[in-house]
Parts: C-alpha cells; structure tokens; sequence
C-alpha cells in the first residue's frame, strides 16, 4: 500500500517539484502501430511527461536517439523495418547516448521475449507482453524507477568515469540490496577492467564464474581480460563458451572475431560473423564486417551476399553509401570471371550500377567511379567493343563536367587496356 501524503506545505512543494522535474524530462516513444503509440502517450503523460517524442521506424528512432538523450525510451520490439528495438537498445548503449541512469523499456508481442531476455547483452530495464492493462505499466514504471535511484550513486560515477566510486557503491549496494547481486558484481568487474587492473579482474570474474557457472558477462569478462594479458587462444575459448551459453551476447562474436583474425585465421573469423548474422540479422555493421573478411579470403559469393543485404538494409536511409556499390559490382566482376553462366550475374550488374547512377547523379566522382567499375568488368570478361562504348560515353560526361576527370597517367593506361593507342 503507497504511503499517505500528509497534506502540508512541504509535502506540496514535493509534488509540485515533482511535476516540474517531470516537465523537465524527455520521452521517446518508439511503435510502428498507431492506436500503440497513442496509449502509451496516454500513459506516460498521466504521470506527468509532456515532453513526449514519437517515432514510427527504427531508422528515424535510433538517428534521434544518437543525437540527443532520453530520459525514458519505450520501444517496440518489432518495428517492421531493417531496424528493431533491440538495435535501438543495443546502439544506444555502446554509444553512451543512453546512459545507464536513464529508463529503456521493451514492448512486444513475443512471448518468448521472456525466455531470451535474461540471456541478452543489452538488458532493457524492464519489458511488456502486449497486450497489457494500465495497471500492468504503471507497476513496471514504478519497479525501474525505484531500481534507478538505488543506482543512482553508480550511474552518476559512470557518467565521470569514476570507477573506483563505481565499486565502492556496488559493494554497499550489494550489502544493502542482496537481489542485485549480479549486478553489482558486473559494475565491480567493469570498474577494474576500466582502471587497467586486468589480473585483478580475471580473478573477480572467475570467482563469479564458480559461483554461478552460467553468467555469460562473467565469462566475457574474462576473455577480455585475457586478450589484454596477451592469451590469445585462451580468450578464443572463452568466447567460444559465453556464445554457447548466449547466442544474443553480440559483443562475444565481434569480439572472437577480433581474435580470430589477430590469429590470422580468417575462416573462422568469416564463421563467427555469419553466426553473429543469425543472432542479429540486421546488424549493418556486422554485414560489412563480413563482406571485408569475404573480400580478403576471396569469397566472392559471401562476399557479393554481404554487400546485398548491405544495400538492401541501408538503401534510401542516411547510412546508404556509394561504396557499398562498387564493392558489390567488384565482388559481381570476380564470379563472373569464374563462372560459364553469367547472364544472372551480368543482370545484377547492370541493375545495380543503374542504381549507382542515380543515387550518385549529382557526384562527379561516384559517376566516374561508376564507370571505371564498368569498364573492369567488361575486360575482364573480353568484351572489349562494350569497355570502349563505355569509355566514350564516360569521357562525353568528364568534358561536359558531370564526371570527375582523369589524369593524364590514368588516361594512357586506360587507353592502352582499350586498345586505342
């Protein structure tokens, strides 16, 4: 049962204060169904908010989250676009944009949400099965504002790179508050990893480990640790263990990759990557990871397939780049030069630098680019009558100023590759 408020000048003033700071604070609501987004507008302005933001897609969500700082995120699991909740958390997070201090609750209407949450690296501080009542958000609001101000002292510590306050509080807070054991063993660990104090670490985090032999943070704390104390192999076995344990500890696979390639090993790095792609298939970032490790061990076809789904998750949004282009029509060039049946391949080509053209229009150097991509693949192919039609059609739109010119050097070679010297 809540406390009764006396009524009284400083009770009143209390709440009054409280409104304002309330006033103060910025919402970010984030649901691609309407009648949603107005009841959890509903909602949040009933305890006070009216500093109330909405957004429909993932995309223009996670853009405004990265430029400015909510105080309370909702978002929607399944957003129905390239981007979903869990990016937004997860981005969010790395980037500091949404520091430890401030509320991220997720919505969905996945009932094995439940079953994955406990195991993922980026926790949301709390999350709702739809369909709810009110009743059901406002316990759950509550709940995670009560556990942020026991935070409050560590949060604010984070916030100045403080670590040693940072373990200091967890340990008080672990004393006073046994249920957030975990947690503060976590805040202990990051805060002497933080402060350079590996062999201390390793030692922390494996004690957790014995104590409780599935927490798969513990176990990437140790790889970390080992990584920096130089054992390679031993933090790959590491790693290897917290994804078993995790399959949504994204952070192990980027990590392992590291690992993998700083061995050399790049066939085990592409692996990695292609699993981490299962786990998050979305990741823009992990794609093109993937697509580079392809390029170096001259897998072209995982290669090209990366550089797709690149395209296709960035396209017509802020993160679409010309590049991503021309290292697709490379990775186009190289299997057809290894393959008897290129009408398929030939066919993406021409529709992928159609598109190149047009997203590029306006870029002397991304139409020159375009070309010099094109006659490549022309001669590498032995279609030179093609490669000397799109030269000329090239050199046409360098004088009239809508490509970037060549030097001189570049002109004689190309030239020369042409047959017309």
């Amino acid at each position: 049962m809540a406390d009764a408020i006396i009524p009284g000048v400083e009770n009143t003033n209390s709440v009054q204060q409280e409104f304002i700071d309330l006033s103060k604070k910025r919402v970010l609501i984030i649901e691609d169904i309407g009648e949603m987004r107005l009841m959890l507008k509903s909602l949040v302005a009933s305890i006070g908010y009216t500093n109330i933001d909405v957004e429909q897609s993932g995309q223009s969500a996670l853009k405004r989250i990265l430029e400015r700082p909510y105080d309370v995120v909702l978002s929607d699991y399944n957003l129905g676009g390239s981007v979903d909740g869990q990016q937004i958390l997860e981005a969010s997070r790395k980037n500091y944009s949404q520091d430890y201090s401030n509320i991220f609750i997720m919505i969905t209407a996945d009932t094995a949400y439940e079953s994955v949450v406990s195991a993922l690296e980026f926790q949301p501080d709390s999350y709702l099965v739809k369909p709810f009542p009110p009743a059901a958000f406002f316990r759950r609001f509550e709940r995670v504002q009560k556990q942020k101000k026991i935070f409050e002292t560590i949060n604010n510590a984070r916030k100045e790179n403080d670590f040693e306050t940072m373990e200091a509080q967890a340990k008080i807070i672990m004393t006073q508050h046994p249920h957030f054991a975990s947690q503060c063993l976590k805040t202990i660990g990051e805060s002497l990893y933080a402060r350079g104090h590996y062999k201390e670490a390793k030692k922390h985090y494996t004690l957790v480990t014995q104590k409780s032999k599935n927490l798969a943070w513990a176990h990437f704390g140790i790889a970390l640790c080992e990584l920096k104390l130089g054992a390679i192999v031993a933090a790959v076995k590491k790693l290897e263990y917290t994804i078993n344990l995790s399959r949504h500890f994204l952070s192990a696979y980027d990590l392992l990759t590291d690992a993998y390639e700083e061995l050399g090993n790049l066939e085990d790095a592409q692996a990695t990557m292609i699993s981490a792609l299962k786990a998050s298939p979305r990741s823009s970032e992990r794609v093109i990871r993937l697509a580079q490790i392809s390029m170096q061990l001259q897998d072209w076809p995982t290669a090209e397939q990366a550089y797709s789904r690149l395209i296709r998750l960035t396209r017509e949004t802020s993160h679409e780049k010309v590049e991503y282009y021309y290292e697709y029509l490379k990775c186009l060039t190289n299997m057809m030069t290894s393959s008897s049946d290129n009408s398929k391949l030939a066919d993406k080509f021409k529709r992928t630098l159609i598109r190149l053209r047009a997203f590029g229009k306006t870029n002397p150097s991304a139409i020159s680019n375009s070309f010099r991509v094109e006659i490549q693949q022309y001669l590498a192919r032995d279609h030179v009558i093609e490669a000397v039609k799109s030269w000329k059609q090239w050199n046409r739109l360098i004088k009239s100023g809508q490509a970037s010119p060549l030097t001189d050097a570049q002109k004689h070679t190309l030239k020369k590759r042409l047959g017309l010297l």
